[in-house]
């Protein structure tokens, strides 16, 4: 019988250790001389460079099936079964069924294997499942190896992230490209100045800014074949600026284990839970500040709706209803291009059974703020151990009488918490010494487990809410240099808003004697929360009174409470 051999070779990263030996061509030539010395007919070579044994969908291995069922291949030649797979029970599938199906001859050079000559030995279902054990345990190895080196801080990707090249010196460490870290910055600033994710592609595409993927293959031309990577080299999209805005690596961490296979044979990526990522801070240089990153991620927590203009309005998802506690929603006169107020969603769309009128109009509370962070920003500048001393006095008896209630509630968790476990050691010796039922203890253990479980979880969140108390003077120390740069402030923007405030809440409308209208609106800033300055700062009382029409923009004179 006539013979139109496959050679067939295969190497992948998990097997390093073979050699010079093991390699592309050596194989070829260890296999080509084989055919030779035995007048065997070459059909073809098929080689999967980089490609794992345990993974049969490789691109050759499937171009020699496709020749195999046209009936232009015959027999397969491997160097040794390694070569061929590194899974057994699908090598002996291939090699036991479908090969003797198609009548394939298959001879593995290394191990004297040769289906001619039967395959019925021990030697092939025993090589295959030593080789299957040690593609596991080398997945193993390489997984610890690479998680070992990410807690080093060493950057194990193929591509350096968009923004940076690998170090010429150390392909584990990551230096600044200039260009494209300039686009990087500019995208967090933009998102942080209010422009949204359709108004910045926009942007990017008029300004002929390369996207990350036509930069990398403009500066590697030889990595990628295809020309469909070079079609629209300015086309952004809002998911590769999200990738942008939430990848740590701007901050100068490095980052492993986002993803993960689904498992061994399942080569498939998903996501992975963020308290499972390595993160190492301080690898490289960074292209932004934890300011600038803090004030953006809350904004991207923020429902963003852009107006006709492209534009997200400044104040999106910082203010919020006193009573439901919703985010308030905001009115926008299309014809006059301007927001007209903010009012609850909640009471518009269900009534007075869930909530209460809480609106107030847009250039009222731009301006109640506006006053609050110039007036806060120079007494912090012109006083400053006053305007601390004051911070440290407001929070001080607060946060005095919520550290003592949180410990005095941690004392009453750790109690019953050694109480549960006195109990359930008590159930499980009686029902050892048959002193009670097996049913007993099955009905009255499980409910004490649970109970302690959730005290558990209930101590660690006290545990966290004392320690954060006593944080109070190094919270004022950062908050002080923000509210400084905003001492001449003469207009609110979405990134003075995101980095000061963390929320805005709007109290209903309340009747005054004389028969006029005021409303209460608690401004919460970043690190100090919600402090009730305004009598220790100014003379005025931090009610706001308002006209009737208050969503049409009434003037008025009035300051608004820290």
């Amino acid at each position: 019988m006539e013979y139109n051999a496959a050679i067939y070779c295969r190497l992948s990263q998990d097997d390093g250790s073979v050699g010079e030996s093991g390699s592309i061509q050596t194989q070829k030539t260890l296999l080509t001389q084989y055919c030779t010395d035995h007048h065997i007919t070459i059909g073809g070579y098929y080689c999967d460079d980089g490609w794992s044994g345990t993974n049969f969908d490789r691109p050759d291995f499937k171009r020699m099936l496709d020749d195999i069922e046209a009936g232009t291949i015959n027999m397969v030649i491997v160097k040794d079964l390694s070569r061929f797979g590194r899974e057994y029970a699908q090598m002996g599938l291939y090699i036991e069924h479908y090969f003797e199906e198609k009548g394939v001859r298959f001879i593995s050079v290394a191990e004297n294997i040769d289906s001619i000559n039967g395959i019925d030995n021990l030697v092939l279902p025993f090589t295959n499942v030593i080789n299957s054990f040690y593609a596991r345990q080398a997945s193993s190895k390489t997984k610890a190896a690479h998680r070992a080196r990410a807690k080093s801080g060493m950057y194990l990707g193929s591509r350096p992230p968009f923004g940076y090249l690998k170090d010429p010196a150390d392909r584990h460490h990551l230096l600044v490209d200039p260009p494209a870290a300039d686009v990087v910055r500019d995208i967090f600033q933009m998102f942080a100045d209010g422009v949204g994710y359709v108004r910045m592609t926009k942007i990017l595409r008029e300004r002929s800014v390369l996207n990350p993927q036509a930069y990398f293959n403009q500066n590697n031309p030889d990595y990628y074949k295809n020309s469909d990577y070079w079609r629209k080299p300015f086309d952004w999209h809002a998911t590769s600026i999200r990738a942008i805005l939430n990848n740590n690596v701007y901050l100068g961490e490095t980052v492993f284990g986002r993803t993960k296979t689904k498992g061994f044979f399942d080569k498939t990526r998903i996501p992975t839970p963020e308290e499972d990522w390595i993160i190492t801070p301080g690898t490289h240089e960074a292209l932004i500040t934890q300011e600038l990153w803090d004030t953006v991620h809350q904004m991207m927590k923020a429902k963003r709706r852009e107006n006709s203009g492209g534009e997200v309005q400044p104040f999106a998802g910082l203010v919020k209803c006193a009573d439901c506690g919703s985010s308030l929603n905001v009115s926008y006169d299309a014809k006059k291009q301007r927001y007209t107020g903010f009012s609850c969603w909640v009471y518009k769309n269900y009534g007075k059974a869930r909530c209460t009128s809480h609106a107030i109009g847009w250039q009222t509370l731009n301006r109640l703020v506006l006053e609050d962070i110039r007036r806060n920003a120079s007494a912090a500048r012109l006083a400053t151990q006053q305007y601390m001393d004051m911070l440290i006095a407001a929070k001080a008896d607060k946060k005095k009488q919520e550290t003592e209630r949180c410990k005095r509630e941690l004392d009453a968790v750790d109690k019953r918490i050694a109480e549960l476990g006195k109990i359930l050691t008590k159930l499980y010796e009686d029902a050892a010494l048959e002193k009670i039922s097996e049913e007993r203890y099955q009905a009255m253990a499980p409910g004490y487990e649970r109970e302690q479980e959730l005290l558990k979880v209930r101590r660690e969140k006290l545990t966290a809410e004392v320690a954060q108390s006593e944080k109070v003077y190094d919270n004022i120390e950062k908050f002080l240099p923000i509210i400084w740069k905003y001492i001449n402030i003469q207009e609110l923007d979405a990134h003075i808003l995101n980095e000061l405030i963390e929320k805005i809440v709007v109290h209903e409308k309340t009747d005054n004697p004389d028969g006029s209208k005021s409303q209460r609106v608690d401004i919460h800033y970043k690190f100090i929360g919600y402090i009730d300055t305004a009598e220790q700062l100014s003379n005025n009382r931090v009610m706001l009174p308002i006209g009737q029409n208050e969503v049409t923009e009434e003037p008025v004179d009035a300051a608004c409470p820290a």
